[in-house]
């Protein structure tokens, strides 16, 4: 077995995003500082590594943050431009107002000029409303493979602050500047991109029906303007369950067809004319609700998720969109714990299981090799973009007796 070779050693933490945290050239490695997962209303910066070198660049920093924020996180790297974008808290952030699901927006950094912050997604929460502009938070940001459109998830504040329906939503943004009034308030601000939902959401969604109630940790489809994400349903007895969905974009993705699309004071955002949404899962039970995203393969055909299987244990299942035809790729006997990543030529998958990093053939069930053994191992691993090495995180304890993460590579 390789020996995994560590890459840093701050005394702070070094938290790897669930996917695209590689360079176009991969040659370095973008994280934030947060030391735990829940942490990034108090986590400060973002910066990155040389793989080789071991350098370390700090590409943004908080001014004047406090316990309340504004924070940041959950970094991901553009594929096409030197280029990173993560969850920006709010700058008014306080105890009556402090960083949250519905407080928080994309913020972009062009590393050839650091702590210069891009606004992306425009925020408006005071009426009237701006079409693409939103009224809450976006998160888990996810470029396409052209570098132009970016999918999120999103949680609304306007209704939140009215205790009205306010379940998680997967959204689409892509370049096109849209102005806000800031009204003197923090709270609003222009950005360089036009953003939409792409998930209509019902309250509650009726028993045996295609409705969703919730929508989440979604994937592109390869180089297609498509979208894949998991959706809360409820069955035939009107138990709730998460199923899989198919979304088709159009062209353009500001056409209305008399809907609001930046929402009113009590209705969510509403999603733009000609996105089609499909179910592709009908599970007895739903697929795993551990959280994961999904995973798709150059091709767009082939989807990768978490589910139990007939032991009870949580494998990695494997979906074909022109078959809908669902197939078991691994089959261990304790559940696997970590979200999943797909190697670049879509052949291996990455993931952690009883303690181990497990690095495993999709055609051949059984040849899965472990890469690292250790309790201490955290987070999601990544493939590089050459699918040569994987990087992860886990813990390291120094002498302090205080332990911190820190990112290892390893070679496949």
């Amino acid at each position: 077995m390789e020996q995994p070779i560590q890459l840093t050693f701050g005394n702070y933490g070094h938290t790897l995003h669930h996917c695209q945290v590689f360079s176009p050239d991969n040659q370095w490695i973008v994280y934030d500082t947060r030391n735990d997962d829940t942490q990034i209303g108090t986590t400060t910066r973002i910066e990155r590594v040389n793989v080789v070198t071991k350098e370390i660049e700090v590409l943004y920093e908080v001014e004047n943050p406090n316990e309340f924020g504004p924070g940041v996180g959950a970094v991901t790297y553009s594929p096409t431009e030197d280029k990173v974008i993560f969850i920006h808290g709010l700058d008014n952030a306080t105890k009556d107002k402090p960083y949250g699901i519905a407080r928080r927006s994309a913020v972009a950094i062009d590393v050839s000029f650091p702590n210069v912050p891009i606004h992306l997604d425009a925020r408006n929460v005071i009426e009237p409303y701006t079409k693409g502009a939103l009224r809450g938070g976006t998160h888990s940001h996810s470029w396409h493979p052209n570098g132009e459109l970016i999918s999120f998830t999103y949680n609304d504040e306007v209704l939140a602050d009215q205790n009205l329906p306010n379940e998680r939503a997967v959204g689409v943004m892509f370049p096109q500047k849209v102005i806000v009034s800031s009204n003197n308030s923090k709270e609003n601000f222009s950005g360089e991109m036009f953003s939409v939902i792409i998930s209509k959401l019902v309250e509650r969604a009726k028993n045996g029906s295609d409705e969703i109630e919730k929508a989440f940790d979604e994937c592109w489809l390869g180089n297609k303007r498509e979208l894949i994400f998991q959706g809360w349903v409820r069955d035939d007895d009107g138990n709730r369950k998460t199923e899989i969905f198919h979304a088709l974009l159009p062209e353009d993705l500001t056409k209305s067809d008399n809907v609001i699309l930046e929402g009113t004071k009590t209705q969510f955002p509403s999603v733009p004319k000609g996105v089609v949404i499909k179910r592709v899962t009908y599970t007895p039970k739903g697929i795993s609700t551990f959280r994961h995203w999904l995973r798709s393969d150059s091709t767009g055909e082939n989807i990768y998720f978490l589910m139990e299987d007939d032991n009870l244990c949580t494998n990695i299942f494997e979906l074909n969109l022109n078959s809908y035809q669902i197939r078991q790729v691994t089959f261990h006997t304790s559940s696997i714990y970590s979200p999943i990543n797909l190697s670049p030529d879509g052949q291996y998958l990455v993931y952690f299981c009883e303690d181990f990093l497990c690095y495993s053939s999709i055609s051949d069930s059984s040849n899965i090799k472990v890469l690292d053994v250790d309790i201490a191992l955290s987070g999601i691993p990544n493939f590089d973009k050459n699918g040569q090495f994987i990087y992860y995180n886990k813990y390291v304890e120094e002498k302090s007796a205080s332990k911190f993460l820190q990112i290892f590579k390893i070679k496949v």
